[in-house]
């Protein structure tokens, strides 16, 4: 189910009304049943995969808190992350290696072009479960927690299968921690009418920026980047401007929505976006882009280098940074054009490291405003250029679309004039959102106005403006397929 159907809408309707009507020491029963429900929706014999998960990490838990000596203790949390670990490769990578391997067979035997070729007999033809990579990361992060001695093991094995699978951020995160959601579901939840309208503002909010924005730029960037043999360098150019934009409220929405239901049900889960496109260089936007996955990846993966190599001095620092953005790029999905982009940011926040004591200089030399916004444009361009590969279906067609821009010649494709309209509408909106957001929060506000009928005026115009101009089969979120 999508947040933005019908479907959802009814399960939701249910989800709530039940929650508040049985006892609140059994609501989250009732969460878990509902997560099960999501989850399974449309295929219910995956739900296996994150029962599996719970069932590793619930025992395992509980041993690697209670063993008798370390040993023992490490070992069992280095079985249970392999076998996590093991489930998310079987089910997202094994296509990926099998034809990897493949083609390379192919090359080295000199059969690509002629000859019988090489078949891969490994292929599976099977998706990945909903949400396995969330899944398995908030697993590790919970185990390791147990392991450096932060967080207890749960002992309810229902409360952990919740926290792991609750519905509203299975998807697409964000990537949740452990001593922050479980407390939760041991407290009373009770119904309260500030958390329900806040976070009903945000499901507003985040409806508009997904069905209004992202999924109105989508329509005129699928027809560029699906025919981009066929378009000229300055549409190109266009299409990969506005994707930023896509990219940008079609998850920042998917976030909103996601801590919106959750807050209607009492919950709160973590913010994972501070305004990234006002970071003045490309380490700060990582602070802000994503931030519940890069925080993830800063406390166990790019810490804990950085610690082991400290001896190498400065170079732990370039080796930490640049092996955990490839893997960042790696988890996206298992195609060269992501593991691409995740190099590409680890050469820029290496140079960014090296760099920074001479920028400094140069910085003093400029004036501010220069050295901010040139900071900005700069980020904002580079990610959009690190967007080509994330977009793209292959690698080919990544630096065909690069060399074409770098042409910047040829006709300018934009569709229908009422589409590219409410495009630039709908870019202007939000930006000015953000522009408000960043530089004059404490001014003037439609959202947090102290009159109700102005708060409420804004959200209804809103709610008028997706009915009348959204689109509804715009498809899933762009990173459901992470």
């Amino acid at each position: 189910m999508i947040f933005s159907t019908i479907e959802y809408a009814l399960f939701f309707s249910v989800t709530i009304a039940g929650f508040y009507i049985i006892p609140s020491a059994f609501r989250w029963v009732w969460l878990l049943l509902a997560s099960v429900f999501f989850y399974g929706y449309s295929r219910p014999a995956y739900i296996l995969v994150p029962g599996i998960i719970t069932l590793i990490s619930y025992y395992s838990g509980l041993i690697i808190e209670k063993a008798p000596d370390e040993k023992k203790s490490a070992n069992v949390f280095k079985l249970a992350i392999f076998l996590i670990i093991g489930l998310l490769v079987f089910f997202k990578y094994t296509n990926f290696f099998t034809t990897t391997l493949t083609d390379l067979l192919n090359l080295f035997a000199g059969k690509k072009t002629s000859g019988t070729a090489v078949q891969n007999r490994w292929l599976l033809d099977i998706a990945a479960p909903l949400g396995i990579s969330y899944i398995t990361f908030q697993a590790i992060g919970y185990l390791i927690e147990i392991k450096r001695g932060n967080h207890p093991a749960e002992k309810n094995i229902g409360h952990l299968f919740t926290f792991l699978l609750f519905f509203t951020k299975v998807v697409a995160g964000p990537v949740e921690r452990a001593h922050h959601f479980l407390p939760q579901l041991k407290q009373k939840l009770s119904f309260s009418y500030n958390n329900f309208t806040t976070g009903l503002q945000w499901v507003v909010l985040g409806l508009f920026k997904k069905l209004v924005i992202a999924d109105r730029l989508s329509i005129y960037i699928n027809a560029v980047y699906s025919n981009s043999d066929k378009h000229s360098g300055i549409t190109l150019f266009t299409a990969s401007i506005l994707y930023i934009f896509q990219m940008y409220t079609d998850f920042s929405g998917y976030t909103d929505m996601a801590r919106g239901f959750a807050k209607m049900l009492g919950i709160d889960i973590m913010e994972n976006f501070n305004r990234p496109f006002f970071a003045k260089s490309v380490t700060e936007f990582w602070r802000k882009w994503h931030i519940s996955l890069s925080t993830w990846f800063a406390d166990y993966f790019y810490n804990p280098i950085a610690i082991a190599k400290r001896d190498w001095g400065k170079w732990a620092v370039v080796y930490a940074s640049f092996t955990t953005f490839v893997l960042l790029g790696f988890w996206h999905g298992a195609n060269w054009t992501f593991i691409i982009f995740g190099i590409l940011q680890g050469i820029i926040l290496t140079a960014e490291f090296l760099t920074k004591k001479q920028r400094k200089k140069w910085q003093k030399q400029m004036p501010q405003w220069l050295n901010n916004w040139g900071g900005i444009l700069f980020t904002i361009g580079y990610f959009g250029f690190s967007l080509i590969f994330f977009r793209s279906d292959s690698v080919t067609q990544a630096f065909s679309i690069i060399k074409k821009i770098l042409s910047f010649s040829g006709p300018f494709y934009f569709d229908t004039a009422s589409t590219f309209l409410l495009i630039l509408l709908g870019v202007f909106y939000i930006t000015l959102y953000e522009v408000k957001k960043e530089f004059f929060n404490e001014h003037f506000s439609l959202s947090k106005n102290k009159y109700w009928i102005v708060r409420n005026g804004y959200y209804c115009l809103l709610i008028v403006i997706i009915l009348m101009t959204g689109v509804f089969d715009g498809g899933e979120f762009i990173y459901f397929q992470f």
